[in-house]
């Protein structure tokens, strides 16, 4: 076992982008694809994957400030330090990170056999949400690594039966066929935001109205543009965060924070464009070889839920999001955390519920709106497993000791982790 979790570690260690490319060539290869295309398929994704979350940590790491700033200048502050995606941590360093891996390849392949998904779940990068989970209830119940590998292998089996629910509707309004997206959060937007689009076209005036990146162009022109209208949102945000009478470096930070958000805007959807260049050959391949081996049998290909980030709703939400959600955290009675790193995750969550608004912004931000909501309190009511966790492993040691309790919204929220971290902590 010792063997295994070096490999495993090593093997994780390489990022996303280089485990994606790799497991679509040897998908490739494995489902006759092609070596040529299978290489091509595999190293486009992957050049598309790294440029794409070059485009997203540029924009988080100018917004979080920005939005840190603009909490401190009108007095916001909570008790809980916010870590986010330093769960990573706890995810492929705790002890049964290995074990849990094993497990889930094993379940999902008799899932298929048995049909009970259509998903294969490719994407390993994204184990990460469930293997997190598991090392919390490893915490929760004093060190149990057969419990943390179980509730793990649950929430990652619940991801792939939501893959199901939702693959059609993803591959249909981003134009993938054959991909699902089964990872965390990201998926559970999704089934959040079905009655939520339900309710919200059935009242007057906000069912017919056309607030998507198209219907704002063709209503206000130029202003509509998504490079303008980037531009606009980020100066609007730098104003909150960094005020007009700051001299000459405020008004830089503004325009700094202004010109971000336009690139992102604009060139977002060149790096979703590569990815599915690379991703969709493969994808169909395999499908077709399922369709000739196994008639009537349709499978469904994992896929990392930043290839959801194209549309221009997307980031047009979310940079409207941010600030009204560190507002919200704020003021919501019990709520101890504001939203600073997890503010990283609400572009993905959007990527997710723009199929279903049909990239409505302004329905897109009351459906996250709303969906954030729990989170911002389970966050806080699970805090003492996260924040032991990190103890566990050693991690944080001197802030935990300092008294700081830690916490995030992608997993210390999750809501179907909360569910499953309640119902292992019966064994505590």
């Amino acid at each position: 076992m010792g063997f295994l979790s070096t490999a495993v570690g090593w093997f994780l260690g390489l990022g996303s982008s280089l485990i994606v490319m790799i497991v679509l060539i040897l998908l490739g290869l494995v489902f006759r694809v092609g070596w040529q295309k299978a290489v091509r398929g595999g190293i486009t994704t992957g050049v598309g994957l790294a440029g794409l979350f070059l485009v997203v940590n540029v924009i988080i790491g100018a917004l979080q400030p920005a939005v840190a700033e603009m909490a401190t200048r009108f007095g916001l502050a909570k008790t809980i330090v916010d870590v986010n995606w330093a769960d990573a941590g706890i995810a492929w360093g705790w002890p049964g990170v290995a074990g849990l891996i094993v497990s889930i390849l094993v379940v999902n392949i008799l899932m298929l056999v048995l049909r009970l998904t259509k998903t294969l779940w490719t994407d390993v990068w994204s184990y990460w949400h469930g293997s997190a989970l598991a090392g919390f209830v490893w915490a929760l119940t004093g060190g149990n690594v057969f419990l943390g590998i179980l509730a793990g292998v649950l929430y990652l089996v619940a991801g792939s039966l939501m893959s199901d629910m939702t693959a059609k509707k993803y591959q249909e309004f981003n134009d993938m066929p054959g991909i699902g997206v089964p990872c965390g959060t990201t998926v559970q937007a999704s089934l959040f935001a079905m009655p939520v689009v339900w309710l919200l076209d059935r009242i007057p005036g906000l069912k017919d109205w056309d607030a998507s990146p198209e219907g704002i162009k063709n209503r206000f022109g130029l202003v509509g543009e998504p490079g303008v209208l980037g531009f606009i949102l980020g100066v609007i945000i730098g104003v909150f965060a960094y005020g007009t009478g700051t001299g000459d470096l405020g008004i830089t930070k503004i325009l700094g924070l202004g010109m971000n958000v336009a690139v992102m805007m604009m060139i977002l959807p060149r790096m979703v464009s590569i990815i599915a260049e690379g991703i969709v050959p493969i994808t169909m391949s395999i499908v077709q070889y399922m369709r000739e081996r196994f008639k009537g049998r349709e499978i469904y290909v994992a896929v990392d839920c930043a290839v959801l980030l194209g549309h221009p709703a997307v980031m047009a939400s979310s940079v409207i999001l941010f600030p009204l959600l560190v507002l919200v955290a704020a003021i919501l009675p019990g709520v101890q955390m504001l939203p600073i790193a997890s503010l990283a995750v609400v572009p993905f969550w959007a990527g997710a519920v723009v199929p279903y608004t049909k990239g409505n912004v302004v329905k897109t931000v009351i459906v996250l709106l709303l969906y954030a909501i729990p989170f911002m309190y389970f966050s806080t009511l699970t805090v003492d497993a996260h924040t032991e966790a990190f103890k566990m492993m050693g991690q944080y040691s001197d802030q935990i000791g300092q008294g700081l309790k830690l916490g995030s919204w992608d997993m210390g929220g999750d809501i179907l982790g909360f569910f499953i971290q309640k119902l292992f902590g019966l064994f505590s």
